[in-house]
């Protein structure tokens, strides 16, 4: 889809609704349903890896190369510390989507940057959110998830889908 040449120069643009965007289409390539999973607790299936600040843009894609090249990896949840800015979270966010486009689920929180950070990250690649503490309900959570434009449907651990809500 993207060269890494083309990725390089998106993301150094500081364009974020392009790099958004980008991540928008890989999203709906793996998700055409426009479907959003969510599910309360932890979850032991999902990969996550924090990023830092000072990373380059070749650390983070040699980073995402190697979750991609993973076979069994079914979900990613990246990080970045709390230092970073929302901007910088959405933008680890979609870069993740287009660089480990063979991992089907990417999952988003709302724990360092908030609920409205959460919903936009649906436009950026992601394609599940994770209650991991009692501070939101599933109702509020399936309302962010409709209030986005998306279907919210709980799973299980193993992302199997239970309830369209």
């Amino acid at each position: 889809m993207f060269s890494r040449q083309q990725l390089y120069e998106l993301w150094n643009s500081d364009d974020l609704i392009g790099l958004g965007a980008a991540a928008d289409t890989v999203r709906k390539r793996l998700h055409p349903s426009n479907i959003v999973t969510y599910t309360r607790g932890a979850d032991q299936a999902i990969i996550t890896r924090a990023f830092r600040t000072g990373e380059s843009f070749e650390e983070r894609v040699h980073a995402l190369e190697e979750i991609n090249a993973t076979d069994d990896v079914v979900a990613f949840r990246p990080t970045v510390e709390p230092s970073a800015t929302g901007m910088q979270y959405l933008e680890t966010l979609a870069l993740s989507r287009i660089i480990a486009g063979k991992v089907l689920h990417i999952q988003a929180s709302y724990e360092l940057f908030g609920l409205k950070v959460a919903q936009l990250a649906l436009r950026f690649g992601a394609d599940d959110l994770g209650i991991t503490n009692g501070q939101v309900t599933e109702e509020e959570m399936r309302r962010l998830i409709r209030d986005a434009g998306f279907v919210p449907k709980q799973r299980d651990a193993l992302f199997r889908s239970y309830s369209l809500i």
